[in-house]
C-alpha cells in the first residue's frame, strides 16, 4: 500500500504534515502550546485546538497572537527554548528579583 502521508510546503521545501508541528505564539514570539502537525489541517483548525472558545481567538488575533506550522527544525529553535521555559522571552529584566 502506498504511503499516503499529507505534505506541506514551508520555506519552500516539502514536509510530511505528520513530521511538522503547530504552534500558537503570543505577540512577543514566545511559543505557549504545540501540537503534532498531522492534528489539523490549516491554522484555524489549529487554533481550535489551542483555544477552545471562539471569542476568545478572537481575542487572541487581535491582540497578535499567531499559529504557526513549523519544520522539526524550526519547532527545535523557535518552540521548544519556550515550552520549557528557557526562552528569551520570559527571562525577568535585569534588576529584578533578587536579595536587598
Amino acid at each position: 500500500m502506498a504511503d499516503l502521508a499529507l505534505t506541506v510546503e514551508i520555506d519552500g521545501q516539502q514536509h510530511p504534515l505528520r513530521d511538522c508541528f503547530w504552534i500558537l505564539a503570543s505577540p512577543t514570539g514566545c511559543v505557549y502550546s504545540s501540537t503534532h502537525g498531522d492534528t489539523a489541517v490549516d491554522a484555524e483548525t489549529a487554533h481550535q485546538l489551542f483555544t477552545r472558545l471562539k471569542r476568545d481567538r478572537d481575542r487572541e488575533a487581535r491582540q497578535g497572537w499567531t499559529v504557526q506550522l513549523l519544520t522539526p527544525a524550526q519547532w527545535d529553535e523557535q518552540a521548544k527554548p519556550c515550552l520549557l521555559v528557557k526562552c528569551q522571552h520570559r527571562q525577568p529584566a535585569a534588576g529584578n528579583g533578587g536579595a536587598s
